[in-house]
């Protein structure tokens, strides 16, 4: 099992990473606002398990690839790093704002669009590369910390995008910018935890 410290830098970056606005997100809110957070739930799983895929998919594959992935891990967990603060940097900055409109689709969009867009969403791909690479790979045992890593953003996940859903009609504009502060902050810790551990 992977060590505490790894699990709560895990952790955090599994909530900065879902919880901030990106795209899937604010199609979540916007259908959430539209109608309804139960029937924003198929959305909301269908982009959990998208999430997962590729999590999974590149996790198999790195492990897959160790001869070569170890001559590549230090450049990767600083070009993680380097985009993990880039992220804190921007949700530091940002006012929060995000623009709201409804889908025009009559229909609640259900699972296999929430699987579609999650795969389709540049924000998951970064942040699966990101993690993979700062907070699996350097780990003494890997494929475990897959599997924890797996668990831990799929519930987390899962719960970021219902509360998004849920609070789609409720949160105003301009009011996340101390939420995107906070999760600047718990980013920030999180790469620094990773880095010390990595070049240690």
């Amino acid at each position: 099992m992977a060590e505490p410290q790894a699990l709560l830098a895990m952790a955090g970056f599994a909530l900065a990473a879902s919880a901030t606005p990106g795209p899937v997100n604010i199609i979540g809110a916007m259908i959430g606002a539209r109608f309804g957070p139960r029937r924003a739930l198929g959305f909301v799983s269908g982009a959990t398990a998208g999430f997962l895929m590729l999590l999974l998919g590149f996790g198999a594959g790195l492990l897959a690839g160790t001869g070569w992935i170890l001559a590549l891990s230090r450049p990767m967990t600083l070009a993680g790093a380097a985009y993990l603060l880039w992220l804190a940097w921007r949700l530091l900055r940002g006012d929060g704002r995000v623009e709201w409109s409804g889908p025009a689709a009559t229909a609640a969009p259900g699972f296999w669009s929430g699987v579609l867009v999650q795969g389709l969403n540049p924000k998951a791909w970064l942040a699966v590369l990101s993690s993979l690479s700062t907070f699996v790979m350097p780990l003494a045992d890997p494929t475990t910390g897959l599997a924890a890593f797996a668990a831990l953003f799929g519930a987390i996940c899962w719960l970021s995008l219902a509360a998004w859903a849920w609070g789609g009609a409720r949160v105003g504009q301009g009011r996340l910018r101390a939420f995107n502060r906070g999760m600047a902050l718990v980013l920030a810790l999180s790469v620094a935890w990773m880095l010390a551990r990595a070049f240690s």
